[in-house]
């Protein structure tokens, strides 16, 4: 893990930037605009390496053949709110907090399948924002240059006081501090998983990649220009390796 955290210095700034960006005014943002250290790896680069958009929460069981490319397993009841920031609101942990497992697969139209599965079912989150994060890295065949993509998968409680209500996606390019796909409303998530399937050109159309999960809450909805409020879980379970990332 030092080691991988050594690498990383060398893009410290941007990773900064485009991280807050991604999980903070900046979902605010899009949402307005659209709608009114361990990695698991798949080759040996590590992480700092050198509307409904053709993507749907439910799966079609048309698509049900599928090929898996990758897959963790997390610990059960390994869950535990790690501060990110001030919060004077302690959120209750809930089994669609704990990951159990995570898996990448092809499905048909060459789609991605990405999924989370966990402890409980993740729709019956009501009052705070519960975000499930996709980090995914690869080196460019074009190029030869690392590139970071987060998949930010937010449900905001139907009982909270935030503006969205329910599931979303957005995709974000941490290296070019864009996103490829701004906040889209997907439909209800199956029960005890969090599961999308997207095109691969959302994420540069490699599938030769590294990856790792976490799930994050805000409790807060005045103050949203700043990181997540609890780090809650992490798959591959590397909780330091996440908390880093707001420092």
């Amino acid at each position: 893990m030092h080691i991988i955290i050594d690498i990383m210095k060398s893009r410290q700034s941007i990773i900064k930037i485009s991280i807050l960006i991604s999980f903070s005014l900046s979902i605010v943002i899009s949402f307005l605009i659209t709608y009114k250290n361990t990695i698991q790896t798949n080759s040996n680069c590590s992480i700092d390496c050198d509307g409904n958009i053709g993507l749907s929460s439910i799966i079609n069981p048309m698509n049900l053949t599928k090929q898996l490319i990758s897959s963790t397993v997390d610990p059960k009841y390994d869950t535990q709110l790690i501060s990110l920031d001030k919060s004077v609101q302690m959120p209750e942990i809930h089994g669609y907090h704990d990951i159990i497992s995570t898996q990448i697969s092809k499905i048909y139209g060459n789609k991605l399948l990405l999924a989370i599965n966990l402890d409980d079912d993740p729709n019956k989150n009501k009052k705070y924002e519960t975000t499930y994060l996709w980090l995914i890295s690869h080196i460019d065949p074009l190029n030869h240059r690392n590139q970071i993509y987060t998949i930010i998968i937010p449900n905001f409680g139907s009982d909270s006081n935030f503006q969205a209500e329910g599931w979303y996606l957005a995709i974000y390019d941490n290296v070019n501090t864009k996103y490829i796909l701004p906040l889209s409303k997907l439909d209800k998530m199956t029960n005890n998983r969090v599961e999308i399937a997207i095109d691969p050109i959302f994420i540069g159309n490699n599938l030769d990649f590294n990856y790792t999960t976490a799930i994050m809450i805000r409790v807060n909805d005045t103050f949203l220009a700043k990181p997540p409020d609890f780090l809650v879980d992490s798959s591959p379970n590397d909780n330091d390796f996440w908390s880093k990332w707001f420092l």
